[in-house]
């Protein structure tokens, strides 16, 4: 298949782009160019979609890494030629509330721990629906994996053996899921494959505590980590340069990926493989 891929330069995206280069494809990246723009046997066009999308062929895949408006999403779909769009969405694109898991049924809206990034994503997936064009929506949870761009991991195992403390916000004691970049490509990837219509949660399994988390990470570095708490930095009124994650619960369904035969590597196990083979590595 002819698959143009908007974004893809970074984290999840060249984990799909290897992920579809195996499977015979022909792949046309189309970005800005400022992060790893030096791949082979695709054909890359450098350009800021802000400024329209120069391309004149047809798709039979469009998936779309890095929307974070309606605007965007609109031009995307006005502007190309295809036959199925997917769209990266996200988890944070739900309507707070108190009851869980979240399934793809759940209301989408305002979340006010998310910000804008909420209400962009929401505008993305509304122009989505009301456009009548056959898509797909993946909405993954916090992503952790190898050359993470998000300062998550690091930013955890760095204090950890460093000695420096860790100051986890409000009680620490909120229930989180995160799933790993090499799960949310090949969900992409089976999704373009086989131009499965409809929206998707991209979670792991597991439900931890922030507490516990960072509890479990010291185990696999081999320290026992130093906390603290900051009850102040409870929910949306999280510091991110204090913690990465937000203490205010959040979890999701994650059946209808898993339906479709994705699987999930268990989080402490995956956390420990990355470690091993990139975490540990870094200063």
């Amino acid at each position: 298949m002819d698959i143009l891929i908007i974004g893809g330069s970074r984290f999840v995206g060249p984990l799909l782009v290897e992920n579809l280069l195996k499977k015979k494809h022909n792949i046309t990246l189309f970005n800005r160019g400022h992060v790893r723009s030096n791949y082979t046997a695709i054909n890359f066009i450098q350009g800021d979609r802000n400024n329209g999308f120069p391309l004149n062929k047809h798709f039979d895949i469009v998936i779309d890494m890095c929307a974070y408006a309606g605007s965007q999403t609109k031009a995307a779909i006005q502007q190309i030629d295809f036959d199925f769009f997917i769209h990266f969405s996200s988890a944070a694109a739900y309507k707070k509330t108190n009851t869980f898991p979240l399934t793809e049924e759940s209301e989408l809206g305002v979340w006010p721990l998310w910000g804008e990034y909420n209400l962009g994503k929401v505008e993305c997936e509304n122009v989505l629906q009301e456009s009548g064009i056959k898509f797909a929506s993946i909405r993954p949870v916090y992503i952790l994996g190898p050359n993470n761009y998000c300062d998550r991991e690091h930013f955890i195992y760095s204090r950890i053996k460093s000695n420096v403390p860790i100051t986890l916000p409000g009680d620490g004691q909120a229930l989180v899921q995160f799933v790993f970049a090499k799960e949310v490509a090949n969900s992409l990837s089976l999704l373009a494959e086989e131009k499965v219509q409809g929206a998707f949660n991209c979670v792991g399994d597991d439900r931890i505590s922030l507490q516990n988390l960072v509890e479990e990470m010291g185990k696999i570095v081999g320290k026992k980590p130093m906390l603290s708490f900051n009850p102040s930095a409870d929910g949306k009124n999280f510091n991110q340069d204090e913690f990465p994650f937000a203490n205010e619960t959040f979890l999701c369904s994650n059946k209808k990926l898993k339906s479709l035969g994705i699987k999930f590597t268990p989080l402490l196990k995956g956390l420990e493989e990355d470690y091993k083979k990139y975490y540990s590595k870094l200063d």
